[in-house]
């Protein structure tokens, strides 16, 4: 790996690299398949014995989509082994809706299925909606691109009969929409890699050890209209924490970098997928400041902290890592997100908190780190 070179603030380094970009399915939506088991048990009994048979079946149909060779690392990515999970959605939606013709049944027992139909229908248009998002980042032929646009049209087809309520051609148009992203990924010429435009590690405190305590890596979509993505992995020492009462982090953008002004630009876009489920604006605000003195730099009080957890379930925008490999196996922060703003070229600020001189936490010699950023008109 690169060592990326710091010139007092500001880092200078491009290299160009090849990575995969795969992310692990979502354990949220299995279990809220768990619950929606749950729910039918607890429903069945209201039914004859003709209906309650068909909710068994309906159970058994989605016990079988949550089998766990669907539900592996990249089994979702890989849309052969994902598709099973919405067949069998389907048929599991195909007998409620058998059970739902009966005129004998109650408005309340109704209402339940209905409940229970959408929760399924959610799920399945989550899957394939975040499968479609994430082929954004896999640079891809003329001919993948065309299923691409072709898998959105049935995913908005789907999402049309979901708002009428009619559930089955809503299921019946996500899994078109799952079979053109099959046959997009299927063509030979596609290209299953991301073009890095930065990526390295950076020491901060060279008087102490030789210990990287930064990793960051900069993907370049090459789509003016796609948003950058940024992963990082810090040294809790950096940050001053091992946990979210204690560990913090900002970014800011700014025009032009210098050892006596800074000036932030607060027309940037910011956000991750934390941000975009907990945050109440659903990005990450950056820092504003007007001006920072030479050797006065202070942990700012604008700007959402990058490293936050959610109270109702702990969960963090950023994981606690025990070891990080890129940092020498020293343990800290990993976490992503992504930026849009005006084309330009501009300096991404991250700020950490300070150092109190013979505290255990000796990282950051420097509490600004800009790295040079350009966004392609």
């Amino acid at each position: 790996m690169k060592k990326i070179i710091a010139i007092w603030l500001s880092i200078i380094l491009l290299s160009f690299a090849y990575s995969n970009n795969v992310e692990a399915s979502t354990p949220e939506l299995k279990q809220e398949k768990e619950e929606i088991i749950e729910e039918l048990e607890l429903i069945k009994n209201n039914f004859d014995k003709k209906n309650k048979k068909e909710i068994d079946a309906t159970i058994k149909e989605i016990k079988k989509s949550l089998n766990e060779k669907y539900w592996e690392l990249d089994s979702i990515k890989n849309f052969k082994d994902g598709k099973k999970v919405l067949d069998a959605d389907k048929k599991a939606i195909k007998k409620l809706d058998k059970v739902l013709k009966d005129k004998k049944i109650s408005n309340d027992n109704k209402q339940n299925l209905i409940d229970i139909i959408l929760k399924i229908i959610q799920i399945d248009k989550i899957i394939v909606q975040s499968n479609i998002d994430n082929l954004d980042e896999i640079v891809m032929s003329d001919k993948s691109l065309k299923k691409i646009e072709d898998a959105k049209k049935y995913l908005d087809k789907g999402n049309e009969h979901l708002e009428k309520g009619n559930y089955n051609n809503s299921i019946k148009s996500y899994i078109k929409a799952w079979d053109q992203i099959k046959h997009a990924l299927k063509t030979p010429h596609m290209k299953k890699m991301e073009l890095v435009e930065l990526e390295g590690t950076l020491n901060f405190d060279w008087h102490i050890n030789d210990l990287d305590d930064v990793y960051l890596k900069i993907i370049d979509p090459k789509k003016s209209d796609k948003p950058k993505k940024v992963e990082i992995k810090i040294a809790k020492e950096c940050v001053k924490g091992d946990n979210y009462e204690d560990a913090a982090m900002k970014v800011g953008f700014s025009i032009e970098k210098s050892r006596t002004l800074e000036y932030f630009d607060e027309e940037f876009e910011i956000t991750n997928k934390w941000f975009k489920k907990n945050d109440f604006n659903k990005k990450i605000d950056p820092v504003v400041i007007n001006t920072l003195k030479e050797y006065d730099f202070e942990f700012p009080e604008s700007g959402d902290d990058l490293i936050q957890k959610n109270p109702s379930d702990m969960k963090g925008s950023f994981e606690f890592i025990s070891s990080i490999p890129e940092l020498d196996g020293q343990s800290g922060w990993d976490g992503k997100f992504e930026f849009k703003g005006d084309p330009g070229d501009y300096f991404m600020n991250f700020f950490f908190p300070h150092t109190v001189e013979g505290s255990e936490f000796t990282c950051n010699f420097v509490t600004v780190l800009a790295i040079p950023t350009t966004i392609n008109p």
